[in-house]
């Protein structure tokens, strides 16, 4: 693998890309000062959601404060994972992406929480805000905004989450690897990219929506797909892009009536 990137990166085409890539990130990666206070908000606000019911029928002090900074830990991961995949796609695009959490949908998470005792964990923490780089976007064919760029970059959050969350069930299950932490990481990024796809405003489900209906369908559909397959046992992007091109076909037929409509 080591020998095939090199060989990739010697090529002057990726070699360009890269160099660019990598200015950008270079100069323009970089978090304001509200975009960090909306972070923090937000992962404090999350493991509160998802750290609150430690699993346990007696109260133990210890062992929920235990419970609280493990899952502080993997939610600050899964959000800041969930943040750089878009700011990087927004760059190499031509965009900056900013992180915008959602007060009403923590406000609400938390209070669901508080009802249902941890056991209804409700996730609407916010999503993509997107700004118009002018110097990067001189001589692009669309050059402001536009729900094709926005849709793109919000969907790499998802993925973002479906990455880790298989990266920790490879760790959990395969390798036998700190189990309960990494079935927790699983968990909360399964949670997390299906929340992410919902298709209301502040959250990037929204965007991808507004790109395409049939984009959303098979992005949805494999994403969820996967997430519920891991609660069956079965660990497989394929089987779940399987199930996303047949829910495609199936919204192409019935819903677009055979044509392209979005």
């Amino acid at each position: 693998m080591k020998l095939i990137a090199k060989y990739l990166y010697t090529l002057p085409e990726n070699n360009q890309f890269m160099g660019e890539l990598m200015f950008r990130l270079k100069r323009f990666y970089r978090w304001e000062a509200r975009e960090m206070r909306d972070l923090l908000i937000s992962i404090l606000a999350v493991t509160f959601i998802f750290g609150f019911n430690d699993g346990r029928e007696s109260f133990n002090l210890v062992f929920w404060l235990f419970n609280m900074f493990k899952t502080f830990i993997i939610v600050a991961i899964a959000i800041l994972a969930f943040d750089g995949a878009m700011k990087v796609t927004a760059l190499q695009q031509g965009f900056r992406a900013e992180y915008r959490m959602w007060p009403a949908g923590l406000a609400i998470g938390v209070i669901i929480t508080l009802l249902t005792k941890g056991n209804f964990p409700l996730v609407l923490h916010g999503g993509l805000f997107l700004h118009h780089m002018m110097i990067l976007r001189i001589g692009k064919f669309r050059y402001g905004i536009n729900v094709m760029a926005q849709g793109t970059i919000a969907a790499t959050g998802a993925v973002a989450h479906l990455i880790l969350m298989t990266i920790a069930l490879a760790f959990s299950r395969q390798l036998g690897i700190l189990p309960g932490f990494f079935d927790s990481m699983a968990v909360i990024n399964g949670y997390m990219m299906i929340y992410q796809l919902l298709p209301i405003p502040k959250m990037n489900g929204i965007h991808i929506f507004f790109m395409s209906r049939l984009a959303y369908v098979f992005i949805a559909a494999t994403l969820a797909s996967y997430a519920i397959l891991t609660l069956l046992g079965v660990y497989s992007w394929l089987l779940a892009l399987i199930i996303g091109t047949l829910c495609w076909f199936s919204w192409y037929w019935f819903v677009e009536g055979g044509s392209v409509k979005a």
